[in-house]
């Protein structure tokens, strides 16, 4: 009887794990790791971004707000029609010769009215 409950508690573990890892992707937020210049290179930003996007965590943020954690976006000719853009890494996956981005367009009150992650 106790071999048969411990292997219900390790299967109760490991479904909640699978849905937590589906409801809240990628990594938490870290404005060290956001700004590391090497972490940039190996792709740090994108985790984060999936999580700031599955969280509205953006949303409604002025665009001093915004700055203020992610830092003052690059000049880029990439994605002209959103107001802040953010390289994020190359692409995720098998073939990986495009990069994502995260974008975010700010409502006439100034503040994020829609982000996501795009590619190039």
């Amino acid at each position: 009887m106790k071999r048969r409950s411990y292997w219900i508690t390790i299967g109760v573990l490991f479904v909640s794990f699978v849905v937590w890892r589906t409801w809240v992707p990628g990594r938490s937020f870290d404005p060290d790791l956001w700004h590391s210049e090497t972490l940039m290179q190996e792709g740090i930003r994108l985790g984060m971004a999936d999580r700031l996007i599955a969280r509205p965590t953006l949303k409604n943020k002025t665009r001093a707000e915004v700055v203020e954690m992610l830092g003052e976006p690059p000049e880029t000719e990439y994605f002209r029609d959103w107001d802040l853009v953010y390289w994020l890494g190359t692409e995720r996956g098998f073939m990986n010769i495009d990069s994502e981005w995260l974008v975010l367009r700010l409502h006439e009150n100034g503040r994020v009215a829609e982000c996501r992650i795009v590619r190039d």
